[in-house]
Formats: structure tokens, sequence, C-alpha cells
């Protein structure tokens, strides 16, 4: 971890949760969709962390990610934060956008990418 990670009282700072959110999102999409052809271009349009126990430094922990939905257009993920003693530290959730490269409007997601997600 990097000091810069941590706030003034030694907790992680609240926006690397995020940072991991979207990490453990990524990974989740590498997992499901290898080639990067499903679900690219997106954005992400919404994202929410609800915290419930500080993470402190040098703590292993892990972060847990599941679909909550599955739109026209977006995806909605859902997250655990949990600490190396199986503790819930944070809650999240986001929402991911698929976007049409040449428009940068939102497109419906594909049969094959709704497969994908277990839709």
């Amino acid at each position: 971890m990097l000091v810069r990670d941590l706030d003034p009282q030694a907790h992680m700072a609240n926006h690397v949760y995020v940072a991991y959110l979207s990490e453990a999102r990524a990974r989740f999409i590498r997992e499901i969709d290898p080639d990067a052809r499903l679900f690219r271009p997106s954005v992400v349009a919404d994202v929410h962390v609800k915290y419930l126990s500080s993470l402190q430094p040098r703590e292993i922990f892990r972060v847990g990610v599941a679909v909550a939905r599955i739109g026209t257009s977006s995806v909605t993920f859902a997250y655990r934060v949990l600490g190396e003693d199986g503790r819930s530290c944070a809650e999240g959730e986001s929402v991911e956008v698929m976007v049409d490269p040449e428009t940068r409007r939102p497109r419906a997601l594909s049969a094959e990418a709704r497969k994908a997600l277990g839709g």
C-alpha cells in the first residue's frame, strides 16, 4: 500500500475503495470476455460506496463482484469488500453503460453480452 492511500487517521482513504471496485470489475469482465469484444467501449455512469469498517495498512482483503442488474444498455455491479478476518468493510454498486464507438451514445447490450453476464 502506498502512503498516499492512507487518510490522516491512517485508514485506507475513501477514494482507494473506488479504485479497488474498479479493478474487481475489470477482472470480472476480463474473465467473461477475454477478447474484449462484448463490453467495449463503455463508461462508468455511477458509483456508490457504503463504508462499514476501516481497512488498515497492510491488511489483506478481498473484493467480491457480482452482476446485480442487466439493463438495455447498462450493467449494474454489486461489490463487497471483506477484511482478512471476514468482516464486511464496504459495499458498493456501479453502473457501466455500453456506448457506440462513433457517437459515444448508449448502445444496447448484445445477446452474447447478456449471456456472458448470466442474463
